[in-house]
């Protein structure tokens, strides 16, 4: 199952698919200090991004996988990542 959905907070499991979005979106909005572990999501579709773009939650575990650790955690956290990767060559 994709998503761990608990009071405060949720894990992103796996492929995190459209199917998922609405009811991560509706565990944001009710959430009172939502937590987001990405640590086993390898796949995050672009509707969930702009909902957790949206909601802002605590980032609680950066995920694993080096495409969404690299280019979709600064995002979420709001750095710009490792100053000595601009300009660098993907790994």
């Amino acid at each position: 199952m994709p998503l761990e959905l608990h009071e405060e907070t949720a894990n992103l499991v796996g492929v995190v698919t459209v199917d998922e979005v609405e009811q991560l979106t509706g565990w944001l909005r009710t959430a009172r200090r939502p937590k987001v572990s990405l640590r086993r999501c390898n796949h995050l579709h672009t509707g969930a991004l702009q909902a957790l773009l949206l909601f802002k939650p605590k980032i609680s575990s950066a995920p694993n996988d080096a495409f969404l650790a690299t280019q979709v955690l600064p995002l979420l956290t709001g750095s710009s990542g490792p100053a000595n990767k601009q300009g660098s060559d993907p790994p």
